[in-house]
């Protein structure tokens, strides 16, 4: 946004009383500072320091909803008495600055005095802290907690039965005992990791929509089919295994979420499902380091609905794919990278007729562009990036021997990484 249009926003944002901008102001000719009285029950903070200390005035005491952008690291050593003196608001959303390398701080446990909020987002830097008085707010409907560094998380969750929406932190320290099952309303879970939670406790949460498990340990496929199987609501699901080594999943267990639209797998599997065991509506795929020996293409060219596909980090260990002729008839974006083992991938005329963007990334041994390149008129932008095919560089613009293949394309990228 231009900066003479957010002043604009701001302006009519103070004048109409809908929101106050509060920061510490950095010139005499600040239009908005942190002197200002304010009376919107919608208020903005920006920097921490003094700005956030007039939370604590008398005259806020009905503010509604809070968001604290670049706050500074003291924030959490000072916002205990603001926190007792907002004891209506319904939405708290802190930032801490990404510059900033506090490890000690955490969030005061006078937070657990907002009894009424029902929207509560904590990006805590490297604080590490969570209090055991965020138990007490069990009108959340919506929780985010990031932190940079292993975060411990005391028990909270029992009594949030109103949960819809839980991203917990990707770090969580070895001493965290995750206890979900009482969260029978949730609809949205990420970074849910086995090794701190009970698998079981799936099994009552049949709302969910969106589930991102993250495995470590050994868990059978069996194990996955049976505590997933009530979850027929979903749309989209991500499993990632953090070993990447040793034993292999089998996915047909997805077959059973007949709403899924998106679905994510960082896992070792020799094999997709056939497409008849595979979600009907799945609209985008994305697989990751999977090392599957047969071609991922000839089963998901079938999938009627496919919008995108990405195939990443040796997914595919085989030397040659197929896009047949009447496959991926609805697929509009494609992406492969780091597929080291490719060397030849044949595109039929009447394959992919709707595809609008394709990105081949890092695949070193594929010497040449699909032929059947040259028959996708609806493609609008292909992007290649290398650290080896130097010759690209020649064969693929006006005159060289491939131009044919590409000279359709609006957007042609060609990025050579490798030494000259």
């Amino acid at each position: 946004m231009h900066d003479m249009m957010r002043e604009v926003c701001l302006y009519k944002a103070k004048e109409e009383n809908f929101l106050q901008f509060i920061k510490v102001p950095t010139s005499s000719t600040s239009t908005i500072n942190a002197h200002t009285p304010t009376r919107s029950r919608r208020l903005a903070v920006h920097g921490g320091g003094n700005a956030f200390d007039m939370l604590g005035r008398k005259n806020n005491q009905k503010a509604r909803s809070v968001l604290g952008f670049g706050l500074d690291s003291n924030l959490w050593k000072q916002s205990g008495q603001e926190f007792r003196n907002l004891q209506l608001l319904r939405v708290l959303d802190l930032s801490l600055d990404d510059k900033s390398d506090d490890r000690e701080g955490g969030i005061p446990s006078s937070i657990g005095k907002l009894i009424h909020l029902r929207y509560l987002s904590l990006d805590m830097g490297r604080a590490t802290h969570v209090p055991s008085s965020l138990r007490n707010l069990k009108l959340l409907i919506y929780l985010r907690i990031f932190s940079r560094e292993e975060v411990h998380l005391p028990s909270i969750f029992k009594e949030m039965v109103e949960l819809r929406f839980l991203r917990l932190p990707y770090l969580i320290d070895a001493k965290t005992k995750l206890e979900l099952g009482n969260l029978v309303n949730l609809e949205y879970l990420s970074c849910f990791r086995l090794e701190y939670g009970s698998i079981t406790d799936f099994l009552r949460m049949t709302r969910l929509r969106t589930l991102e498990v993250i495995l470590k340990g050994r868990y059978t496929s069996e194990i996955l089919a049976s505590s997933l199987c009530e979850l027929r609501n979903l749309e989209d699901l991500r499993l990632i295994d953090q070993r990447l080594f040793g034993g292999t999943y089998d996915v047909d267990f997805v077959w059973n979420f007949i709403h899924l639209r998106h679905l994510q797998l960082k896992i070792r599997m020799t094999r997709l499902p056939d497409h008849s065991r595979l979600p009907p509506h799945l609209a985008h795929i994305s697989l990751h380091e999977c090392k599957m020996e047969e071609d991922p293409l000839q089963i998901l060219q079938k999938l009627l609905h496919l919008k995108s596909v990405e195939l990443s980090f040796s997914v595919f260990v085989g030397r040659k794919m197929v896009c047949s002729k009447g496959g991926f008839p609805q697929l509009c974006k494609l992406e492969i990278s780091f597929l080291y083992d490719l060397e030849e991938w044949i595109v039929e005329e009447g394959s992919m007729p709707c595809l609008r963007t394709f990105s081949i990334l890092c695949c070193e041994k594929l010497k040449e562009l699909p032929e059947g390149l040259k028959y996708i008129t609806s493609l609008k932008e292909l992007k290649i990036v290398t650290l080896e095919n130097k010759e690209w560089k020649t064969t693929l613009v006006p005159g060289g021997e491939s131009y044919y293949k590409v000279q359709h394309i609006p957007s042609v990228q060609l990025d050579y990484r490798g030494v000259e």
